[in-house]
């Protein structure tokens, strides 16, 4: 494990780099925690900076140090703010601010010429003389918006629109945006360097992620309890809700249990990697625990609804998607009986949301029909290992039950 200090107090960066570096051996130190006061900014380029950064960390920590100085060029003025992004508004001016001063600058310029660039510029130094720092950069094209919109990310975020896009970076989910994003770019390049150069561990095997939906009552959560007896190295990710507790359930097992102002607190903070209200409930996946567990190589279920798993495969397209079946309609109708937690008012509504939810089956790699349970419980340690081409969605078996369970009432 290579430790190195981090010249940067910028929350957002902090978790941006935390993200990018987290499948790597590198155990980032923020300079704050060493008590090193940040450098004075007084480069007049993105590399002055970085490196001004950079050096002072290194000095102090007696480490390697990691340093970015970024910022957003607008074509329509001049170039504007670049390296004085951070200070725009003037000395210690908030990112609201800073904002609010661009966009009054801006107020007159029409669509079609608010072209903007972020750009960053990232530096190692094994020391603070080292002659020869690894230096990477990275741009991210794209336009400034009339008016602030979402509530991720940080900076100008809430007004870029990347190019070719229709959503602001601050409307992007993190992983969304590391995968695009000009401090994205320059990090993975950098970390190449650092990789062929010898100076960090070759690169962890990240984790799966797999994806498991079915309609209420297709006996989600047994095969899923099932799966995890059987294939110990899985990790479940346990959801937040906002449903009432149930006798059986014990708080952080089944579910973290969280008041609908709590749960709306986390949502609008962007903890949450997906979120959909089901039968008047609420319901999240922590983005943190997910990035966690993949970045350390654990492979992870959720176990969620069709919403959430559309979010998540937007966030995370390359996670494995599965969805249960009932193998009839009257199988599901006794299962929802036969659980004797719901009202029989609720079961009819649920009976009545299934078929809706059935129909999303082919947004899904593979479904599973939970008529043996058994069998079912081998289909999905056989998708697990990666050895289910069989049992893909689209295969031509699935017609028949599809249409008796799809057909309107």
């Amino acid at each position: 494990m290579t430790r190195a200090v981090l010249a940067s107090a910028n929350p957002g960066k902090l978790r941006e780099f935390a993200d990018l570096l987290a499948p790597f051996a590198v155990q980032l130190i923020p300079q704050a925690e060493l008590a090193i006061r940040p450098a004075a900014e007084t480069g007049t380029t993105f590399l002055e900076n970085a490196l001004l950064k950079a050096r002072h960390a290194s000095r102090h920590a007696h480490l390697p140090a990691l340093a970015d100085d970024s910022g957003i060029e607008v074509d329509a003025l001049g170039g504007r703010p670049g390296v004085w992004s951070a200070r725009f508004a003037g000395e210690g001016a908030s990112d609201e601010q800073n904002l609010r001063h661009l966009l009054a600058e801006l107020h007159e310029v029409p669509d079609g010429f608010r072209q903007a660039r972020y750009q960053c510029v990232i530096v190692w130094v094994r020391s603070a003389s080292d002659h020869a720092p690894l230096i990477a950069q990275g741009s991210w094209e794209g336009n400034i918006a009339h008016t602030a919109r979402g509530r991720a990310g940080f900076g100008y975020d809430p007004v870029f629109v990347p190019e070719g896009g229709h959503r602001t970076a601050a409307e992007l989910s993190s992983a969304e945006k590391n995968a695009v994003s000009h401090r994205g770019k320059a990090l993975r390049a950098l970390v190449a360097m650092l990789d062929s150069g010898g100076y960090i561990g070759l690169p962890m095997k990240r984790g799966r992620l797999i994806v498991i939906a079915a309609p209420s009552g297709a006996g989600k959560t047994s095969l899923v309890k099932a799966l995890l007896a059987s294939e110990p190295g899985l990790r479940l990710s346990v959801s937040h809700t906002t449903r009432r507790r149930r006798e059986t359930e014990r708080e952080g097992r089944e579910y973290h249990f969280v008041s609908v102002p709590e749960f709306e607190r986390l949502r609008d903070a962007g903890e949450f990697l997906e979120h959909a209200r089901v039968f008047d409930n609420l319901y999240g996946t922590s983005r943190v625990y997910v990035e966690q567990q993949l970045a350390a190589g654990e492979d992870v279920v959720l176990e969620i609804d069709w919403q959430g798993a559309q979010q998540v495969r937007r966030a995370m397209p390359q996670c494995v998607s599965v969805f249960i079946l009932p193998p009839s309609r009257e199988a599901l109708a006794e299962r929802l009986a036969r659980r004797a937690t719901d009202t029989a008012q609720v079961i009819v509504r649920r009976l009545a949301d299934a078929a809706g939810d059935m129909s999303h089956y082919g947004e899904f790699d593979y479904v599973v029909v939970n008529d043996d349970f058994d069998r079912a419980v081998a289909d999905l340690k056989r998708i697990v290992a990666g050895k289910a081409p069989a049992l893909r969605s689209d295969r031509p078996q699935l017609q028949p039950l599809l249409a008796e369970l799809l057909r309107p009432a």
